[in-house]
């Protein structure tokens, strides 16, 4: 996998995460219909990323079109090339000296790539800390500290006609809920309040209750348990949340947050990596980024072509990631940026092989 396919893949992934994380979410807000919830949102999602993603991989990763000759040969013809490669083979003298500029830019793209790896663990642990938060956290239970207002929702039995309707007693005089509106709920219908719900600031720490009903009356009405805090240690302990715990912070918004500096990092590797293929065609080099193996031949595809003056039956130096040289490839078939050569098939050739031209005798 080169470059553009592991940024892709990031980017992707990324995404569908969200999409998950956010259908989670919108099915934690309706307890009693969890399951058509999260479908209805994450389907309708998801969908469409999957049209979009393969649209923008069949574009970005197309590979040149096979001709006769060409990553279809038969055993016949690799018999032919394997003869030619014989006889046109000749020993490479000494590693594949890199340009030193790539080289620094090979060692911060490596130091990067492995910060990556350490916002992508925070990045899965802070989505895994939020949702095992928001399953073992009922919706209906507030830990709040003395002075604090929080935006509050919940299910009706049956349809009212206004706020007025509704009321609510609570075990404090010191706790206050003020409605906002009444709505429907977008996918599945069903009748739900919104409203703000404030404690005082001379409230004292302790368990309370606040219960909301209509005027004429619920079978369940729905009951808010409030925990109040005295300190905001008190309110990080009560959390269901390792991340909310150690650093106050919201998993939801580590997430984010290490969300999007994975997406700036990866842009930042796919440029240093361009920069890299860049400097390295200057100096007639380039990767391996696609694999054909046969029976005595191998078929490769690499980032030099008829710009870079290469042309049918050019014989070059191919070597490894490190730069042991391995052998030679014969260019079968060009485009304005790649070929098609063929290698041995001894050889083991892998994505990331760099090919060269040859130095003149």
């Amino acid at each position: 996998m080169n470059k553009k396919n592991l940024v892709i893949l990031i980017v992707f992934n990324s995404i569908l995460l969200a999409e998950l994380v956010f259908s989670l979410y919108q099915a934690s807000k309706n307890p009693e219909n969890v399951t058509v919830v999260f479908l209805s949102y994450f389907l309708i999602l998801v969908i469409p990323t999957f049209i979009i993603g393969r649209v923008v991989v069949k574009r970005l990763l197309t590979l040149p079109k096979p001709t006769k000759g060409t990553l279809d040969l038969q055993l016949e013809e690799q018999k032919i090339l394997y003869e030619k490669l014989f006889e046109s083979e000749r020993q490479i003298e000494g590693n594949l000296e890199k340009p030193k500029s790539v080289v620094h830019i090979l060692k911060r793209r490596e130091l990067i790539g492995k910060l990556s790896i350490l916002f992508m663990i925070l990045f899965i642990f802070s989505f895994l800390d939020g949702c095992v938060n928001k399953i073992l956290h009922p919706p209906n239970l507030l830990d709040l500290m003395p002075g604090q207002s929080v935006n509050v929702n919940a299910p009706l039995e049956k349809k009212v006609r206004g706020i007025d309707e509704l009321i609510y007693t609570t075990t404090s005089d010191k706790i206050k809920l003020a409605f906002n509106e009444i709505y429907t709920g977008f996918w599945l219908g069903g009748t739900e309040w919104r409203g703000v719900l404030t404690v005082d600031s001379d409230i004292k720490p302790g368990n309370y209750q606040v219960v909301v009903n209509t005027k004429e009356g619920q079978k369940f009405p729905f009951v808010f348990y409030i925990r109040i805090h005295d300190s905001k240690e008190s309110l990080k302990r009560a959390s269901m949340s390792l991340t909310k715990k150690i650093s106050g912070l919201s998993p939801w918004l580590v997430f984010a947050f290490s969300g999007l500096l994975i997406a700036v990092i990866a842009f930042y590797i796919l440029k240093l990596s361009n920069k890299i293929e860049a400097i390295m065609l200057q100096n007639g080099q380039a990767e391996v980024f696609f694999v054909k193996r046969g029976q005595l031949v191998t078929e490769i595809l690499f980032g030099l072509g008829s710009k870079n003056n290469i042309k049918s039956g050019d014989i070059l130096n191919i070597y490894t990631d490190k730069g042991k040289p391995i052998g030679n490839v014969i260019v079968q078939l060009c485009t304005d940026k790649n070929s098609v050569g063929i290698v041995k098939a001894e050889y083991n050739v892998k994505p990331g092989f760099i090919v060269a031209v040859r130095k003149p005798q």
